[in-house]
């Protein structure tokens, strides 16, 4: 467990007394945590939330002296998007982050280095919240403009012709991975417009602009999840009507080649046929006309299709 206490308007490691405090705990402190609850009065339902192994969705219970916020960040480093919770209590004068992976969400991190690095924050544990919450949201833009990225890329592949295959997997895989994410941060969008309209009573009026400001920003995020999504729907839609162009060109080839044939194949079937009184059958030359007409038959039906633009 870190401990960060505000000593005139500045937070120095460290529990200092007077307060306030930001205490920053992970999976390896949950008989800190109990402690703390204890201390300040948690309420078992909230702690029993932030041991949970499970995810929850984002949210905020007012317990009235304190609130329970639970928000939800990206874990850096892998290739799919998985989220990482992030459970507060937002008390006047305490501030407890839980995390469940102390490698999770370096946004945390990134606060208290900012802190030791001497950074001026917005007054109050709502002002150092605020921090905390506008970096975790603000890791989305960049892993949301990388699906974009790569969604482009493959956009790009359908354009060109799909040579080594599996373009229209990885789309639906990026078209999925972005509904997701959207589903799942769309309790988020809720959970910040609370905070911004400034029906959180611990936070104070200064502050409140500054988590509309946060909820902005994920509404960003939302609406580039959402064309991502619409992107990744015309890509499969553009390579599948690519797909089904090239089975029509085979198709067509494959249709002249068997109109071309048909005479060959009628012509050897009445020749073919089992009767002795066949004209030409005992000619020197019936072999030779035989061959000539399919070719000549041929010829025309090719040049007529031709003409017509069919190949």
């Amino acid at each position: 467990m870190r401990t960060w206490t505000c000593v005139d308007g500045r937070w120095v490691e460290g529990e200092h007394p007077g307060g306030p405090w930001w205490f920053d705990l992970t999976a390896d402190d949950r008989d800190a945590l109990l402690g703390l609850a204890e201390r300040f009065g948690l309420h078992p339902l909230a702690v029993e939330d932030c041991l949970a192994p499970h995810l929850h969705a984002p949210k905020i219970d007012d317990f009235g002296s304190y609130a329970f916020v639970v928000a939800l960040g990206l874990q850096a480093g892998t290739v799919e998007p998985v989220f990482e919770e992030l459970d507060v209590f937002l008390g006047r004068g305490f501030l407890i982050t839980y995390r469940d992976n102390a490698a999770a969400l370096p946004q945390v991190d990134g606060v208290r280095t900012a802190l030791e690095q001497g950074l001026a924050l917005r007054p109050g544990t709502d002002g150092l919240l605020y921090e905390v919450l506008d970096r975790v949201v603000d890791a989305f833009l960049p892993r949301v403009a990388a699906m974009n990225e790569e969604l482009d890329r493959l956009a790009d592949l359908v354009i060109s012709g799909d040579r080594d295959g599996g373009v229209a997997q990885r789309v639906l895989e990026a078209r999925r991975a972005a509904g997701t994410m959207r589903r799942t941060l769309a309790p988020m969008l809720g959970l910040m417009l609370r905070f911004g309209r400034g029906e959180v009573p611990l936070v104070q009026q200064q502050n409140v602009i500054y988590f509309r400001d946060i909820y902005d920003h994920l509404l960003r995020v939302d609406l580039a999840l959402e064309e991502l999504r619409e992107d990744a729907e015309v890509a499969l839609s553009t390579y599948l009507s690519t797909l089904n162009n090239k089975m029509n060109e085979v198709m067509k080839v494959l249709a002249v080649v068997g109109a071309l044939a048909l005479p060959a194949t009628v012509i050897t079937g009445v020749f073919g046929t089992n009767f002795d009184e066949i004209p030409g059958l005992h000619s020197n030359y019936g072999f030779a006309v035989m061959v000539a007409s399919m070719l000549a038959i041929a010829g025309s039906m090719a040049w007529l299709f031709h003409r017509r633009g069919w190949f």
